[in-house]
């Protein structure tokens, strides 16, 4: 009888062994992070995506998701910065700063006189050669949309050409090729 009072008390007790020793192995886990966090505040260790992670930690991973933006954000700078030079190049009869937006071997899709044509930017450019360099001739464009996919945008830019009154609709393909994005390809209609 002596023997079945010690099992069932011990059953009664158990569950405090156990809660005790719970308790003493979330301690050590969480002494154990805070080691490998160097958390400062040791009090506070946060649940974070069911795994523990130090309030350091977090202020780091959102530190290198701001980084991540902002690289996009430079991304768009240098795609905007290409568009731009086609703009003004073209717009200031720039072959220089016309040319540096191009990839050398570009495909531009484009109707000249009535008939739709694939041409080279060397065949581009000479459509601005015979006009004088940094003088407006009074075509301007506009940035409307850039979406950008890795290495790869696209991008959609309003071009108007005042003394002849023609709106058009100018559609880009951009490549990142060594390090600088550059149009691939291009194409154009009359709104």
């Amino acid at each position: 009888m002596k023997h079945l009072f010690l099992i069932t008390l011990s059953f009664c007790f158990l569950p405090v062994v156990l809660q005790n020793k719970n308790d003493s192995i979330a301690h050590i886990r969480q002494q154990l992070l805070m080691k490998i966090y160097n958390n400062k505040d040791q009090n506070r260790i946060n649940d974070y995506d069911k795994s523990f992670v130090s309030d350091d930690k977090i202020f780091y991973e959102s530190l290198t998701r701001i980084s991540e933006t902002n690289y996009s954000l430079s991304e768009k700078d240098m795609i905007e910065k290409t568009l731009k030079n086609y703009i003004q190049g073209s717009s200031y009869n720039d072959l220089e700063k016309l040319e540096s937006a191009f990839a050398t071997d570009a495909a531009l899709f484009l109707t000249v006189k009535g008939t739709f044509k694939r041409l080279t930017p060397t065949d581009y450019l000479n459509f601005f050669k015979n006009k004088k360099k940094g003088v407006y001739n009074r075509r301007t464009g506009n940035i409307l949309s850039i979406e950008i996919y890795n290495d790869i945008a696209t991008a959609k830019v309003e071009i108007f050409i005042l003394d002849r009154k023609v709106k058009l609709m100018d559609l880009f393909l951009l490549k990142k090729l060594e390090g600088d994005w550059k149009i691939i390809s291009k194409t154009a209609t009359k709104l």
